[in-house]
């Protein structure tokens, strides 16, 4: 492993597109564990700090309605660490033969059920109170590095490595009760990107592909804004609908290709701007994203509940030449459904959850806990990788790690 693409891969964590990378993954910009075991499912459930990636209306439901504190939570280094099930096959089935591009061009069929996947995330936070209107600001930093094999070409490689520096300030409007919120938040965030199709005897080269790297990445900024709607509308099971728009078109980026249409489209969404190697890059622009979701809370007793919830994301708006969101994507792929048991009052954040559910078309399942000031989440989902029309699936895992005061 000692030239393996991987330490060159790393230092795009500190900063790191040429051709495109066009796999039919869905882009997303945070990962957070909890809405992922819970199939996704959580744009009608946000009830905690994961409510900025997921709906920021949730902001409001992190503390009690009522609440009377200025300071509600102080919430470090909220760190989490995923990786695929694939990850140490790929890096030794490059690695090993490191110094045979013979053996590595043999293999590159093998290797293409083998992709590379890794993230490193954090994001601290305060939970606060502005003249009673629930707040949150915050940093984050997220890192995304991604190879798999080309299935047209298998003796190149899919890469990519996407790293966001930025910061985030959120406030909600809530009733008395805490059962109708509308959230908006602003995250200004800094990208070095890299994506390309690179020759698998490149990634065995550790000084080849740190030349790659910096000489065809992407640096830019941009200013995103989202904002989400939460409504439980009766006590009996607690009904609620939920409705977020991340990434709100502030900007449009014509003659962008789809990745699922395969069309060029006038995309809207966070727009960057900046230098660009790869003005041909996904990651130039993060689409607006539209999910709607509804959610029921069953009582099983006074302190064991579940929340059952179903949710369509990407859910695409078309008015004239302009595109919100992208269009071309399955249904499977838009669908995200689960169910989470939990301990506790069901309308603010739980001490202990087990969920499972289904994330485009894959089982998803994890859990958290809270150990006084120490929370820990695990999740474990499926995502859709295939190039083509049948579906391949990249089985990842995640953990997280965070101290709430």
């Amino acid at each position: 492993m000692r030239k393996i693409c991987l330490s060159a891969l790393m230092g795009a964590l500190l900063g790191s597109s040429a051709e495109s990378l066009r796999a039919e993954e869905i882009p997303e910009s945070f990962i957070p564990v909890r809405p992922n075991a819970v199939g996704g499912a959580f744009t009608a459930i946000a009830n905690d700090e994961d409510a900025i990636w997921t709906n920021p209306a949730g902001i409001a439901r992190i503390r009690k309605a009522r609440s009377r504190s200025t300071v509600n939570l102080i919430k470090v280094p909220a760190i989490i660490v995923g990786a695929n099930t694939k990850s140490r096959e790929f890096i030794q089935g490059v690695g090993n033969n490191s110094e045979n591009a013979d053996q590595i061009a043999a293999q590159a069929d093998e290797l293409g059920d083998k992709p590379f996947w890794a993230t490193t995330q954090a994001y601290p936070l305060m939970m606060f109170d502005i003249d009673s209107l629930p707040a949150v600001v915050g940093a984050y930093t997220t890192t995304t590095l991604k190879s798999v094999v080309n299935e047209d070409n298998p003796e190149l490689a899919n890469t990519e490595a996407i790293s966001d520096v930025g910061g985030i300030f959120g406030v909600a409007f809530t009733n008395r009760s805490n059962r109708f919120n509308v959230g908006i938040q602003a995250r200004y965030l800094a990208r070095y990107a890299y994506e390309d199709k690179v020759p698998l005897t490149t990634l065995a080269d550790g000084r080849a592909l740190q030349k790659e790297i910096k000489n065809k990445s992407n640096k830019s900024t941009a200013l995103a804004i989202d904002m989400g709607m939460l409504w439980t509308f009766a006590d009996f099971w607690f009904p609620t609908v939920g409705v977020a728009i991340l990434n709100s078109p502030s900007g449009c980026k014509a003659d962008y290709l789809n990745p699922f249409s395969k069309s060029r489209i006038n995309v809207c969404g966070t727009v960057f701007s900046g230098e660009f190697a790869n003005e041909e890059a996904v990651s130039t622009v993060d689409p607006t994203d539209i999910r709607y979701g509804v959610s029921i809370t069953p009582r099983f007793g006074n302190k064991l509940g579940a929340r059952i919830a179903v949710d369509m994301h990407h859910n695409v708006v078309i008015a004239g030449d302009k595109v919100y969101g992208l269009d071309g994507l399955d249904v499977i792929k838009q669908l995200h459904a689960g169910i989470e048991f939990f301990t506790g009052n069901p309308l603010l954040p739980s001490p202990v959850t087990f969920a499972f559910g289904l994330n485009q078309g894959y089982y998803t399942v994890g859990g958290s806990v809270s150990l006084g000031a120490l929370s820990l989440d695990f999740a474990s989902f499926g995502r859709d990788i295939s190039s083509s029309a049948s579906p391949k699936e990249d089985r990842r895992l995640l953990g997280g790690l965070s101290l709430d005061f």
